[in-house]
């Protein structure tokens, strides 16, 4: 059975992606700089796994980039 991404998990994936990209980064250097699983990190991604806190704050840390700036306005209640 397949099953569709949580919307939240999926804009903050989006989102990720879009700041590696910004970066010039990928996701192996990614799940290398941030010692998340690189299997992991590529579902969290997608949607298909929701990232925990800590996880949302060292990809932040990596990227160098405000982890408010990963998140959903529905999260943090202002733009990004």
């Amino acid at each position: 059975m397949t099953t569709s991404p949580n919307t939240t998990d999926a804009e903050i994936g989006a989102r990720i992606a879009n700041a590696l990209i910004v970066k010039g980064a990928n996701v192996k250097a990614l799940s290398d700089s941030t010692g998340i699983a690189y299997p992991t990190l590529r579902r969290s991604l997608a949607g298909g796994r929701s990232l925990t806190i800590r996880e949302i704050g060292s990809i932040a840390g990596a990227l160098q980039v405000p982890a408010s700036a990963l998140l959903p306005e529905t999260i943090t209640g202002q733009a990004a």
